[in-house]
Parts: C-alpha cells; structure tokens; sequence
C-alpha cells in the first residue's frame, strides 16, 4: 500500500496546487501570498481568543502576505521586474526587489496608490517583523490588533481597485469569521468595544455576596444597541459607551432624592423643587401612586 501525503501543517487553502511527487510541496507567487494571509488570520483569531503571543506570528504572516502580493501584481506585468537586476545577461533569481522597491515601482505606476497612511502602516509593520526576526520586541497587543485590522482592509482596497485577484473564495472556512470582521472596519471597532466592555465588567463585578445589591457594570446602549455601556469614573453620568461614547440611558441606577429608594433614572420623575434645584422622585414619592389609586 502506498503512503499517503500528509497534509500541509502550514496551508489550509485548495489552491488546486498538486506536487510533482509526494515529497514537493510547491506554491506559486499568489499561492505562498494567500497561504501566509490564511496563517495571519489563524494567528489573530488565537490572539483574539486570549493567547496574545499569537500576534506575533499573526505580524510575521501578514507581513509576507503583503510584501507576496505586491510582488505578484508587479510579476502581473512583467514576471522578471521582481527581481533586482531584471536587465542583466543572467538573472539572479535568489535576489528579489525589497518591500519599498515594489511600494516605490507602484505609486510610479500611479501617484499615491500607496497612499501616505498606508505607507506608514507598512513601516511600523515592517519595523515591528524585524525587532521579532532579529532582537527582542516589545508588542503593544491593542495598537498591533488595530493597525493590522487598518493594514489588511488597505490591502483589500488595493487589490479591489489595481488588481483581479479575488481573495475572498480562498480563505479557508476556518478563518473565514476573522476575515470578515478584520474586513468590516465597523465590526472591528465593535468586537473590541464589547471586549473592552467585558474587561470593565469583570474587573468591577465582585464574586463574593456582601448583602447590598450593587450597580451593573455593563448596559446595554441605546444609542448604538451594543451590549457596551460600562461604569466609568471619567462620566457625568457614570457610565459610558465603549463604541459610540454616549452616556446616557433610562435603565442608569439612580435613587429617589425623597426616600431614597434604588431604581433606575427612566422611572424617577424630575422637576424643580422650592430652592430651585432639580429633584428625582420615585413612583410614590413623586404622588403618581397616590393620583393613579384615586382614579
């Protein structure tokens, strides 16, 4: 019996890619390209999930995602311009053009494709790939997860505007979720939010019963309809929304000004008391009871 080709620990992705023998595994330019986009996606979905050093490989993957699929739209044009000296009697194939290079020969093809945000981007992930190959790093897990979301929609735009190259049919169902979320700019911003307002509410919910009932750490926000509006000392009300900032809500704990009675600032009744203050009653104390019980 004939033993069978293990599958790739590194792809996940059908590329119709089939070996010369059961040893080879070969991918073209576009392939490797997309075979490192679906290990970045693995990566950030476990740092997502909690493991944080998987953001680290997330980095290095989508560094080579990217720096891949530039050479590959340059190969589009000619397949020898990706290497550094195209026009020599015997080209060095071991020897290809640098991140910059390909950046460079594209915004000459079209001023500002790379736009200057872009670039920038480009830089701190090429400087952040570098400290990990080469030295010890230090990774700001908030600002590697925002700029890699900011990154990979670039890149999407890119290859939508100045290229044919369809990304989505080769992302493998395992990762499709992730790249669906790292794609949508809004569901980015707020799958962080309810993972900033978990924080919040785990770090001021107490696991231990002291007789008093305490205020909910986390609410739902009208404004938006994100489960994200979270105690916060810096508020006027105490509470702000972690996706839109708003900081107001019915359902905020409030106290009747009369007896004091907890509730919830939708079911106290305001007005204007004799030295002119602004006071909340509750249901009795404001006479709503009184006034219903005699009808």
């Amino acid at each position: 019996m004939q033993p069978t080709c293990p599958p790739s620990a590194v792809t996940g992705l059908n590329l119709g890619v089939r070996p010369r023998n059961m040893t080879t595994h070969q991918l073209d330019l576009l392939e490797n390209a997309l075979d490192s986009l679906a290990e970045a996606l693995a990566k950030f979905e476990e740092g997502d999930a909690g493991e944080s050093k998987a953001y680290k490989f997330a980095v290095l993957h989508m560094a080579h995602f990217i720096e891949l699929v530039f050479k590959h739209h340059i190969a589009q044009k000619h397949p020898l311009l990706i290497y550094k000296d195209p026009f020599a009697q015997k080209v060095d194939k071991n020897k290809t053009i640098t991140l910059w290079e390909a950046v460079n020969f594209i915004n000459n093809e079209a001023a500002d494709t790379v736009s200057a945000e872009f670039r920038t981007d480009l830089e701190w992930l090429k400087r952040l790939r570098n400290e990990i190959e080469h030295h010890k790093f230090t990774m700001d897990v908030p600002q590697v997860r925002i700029t890699m979301g900011r990154l990979f929609r670039s890149v999407l735009e890119f290859l939508e505007n100045y290229s044919d190259v369809e990304i989505e049919s080769h992302i493998p169902d395992r990762t499709m979720e992730t790249f669906k979320v790292l794609s949508d700019e809004y569901e980015f911003r707020r799958r962080d939010a309810i993972r900033e307002a978990e924080e919040v509410e785990e770090a001021n919910t107490s696991h231990h019963y002291t007789g008093e009932e305490e205020p909910p750490a986390r609410l739902d926000c009208p404004n938006c309809d994100n489960p994200t509006l979270v105690i916060n000392e810096d508020s006027d009300t105490g509470y702000r929304c972690t996706f839109c900032g708003n900081e107001e809500s019915d359902e905020l704990p409030a106290g009747c000004d009369i007896c004091g009675v907890q509730t919830t600032l939708g079911e106290l009744v305001f007005w204007e008391n004799e030295a002119g203050q602004t006071e909340g009653r509750c249901y009795y104390c404001s006479g709503k009871y009184h006034a219903e019980k005699d009808d």
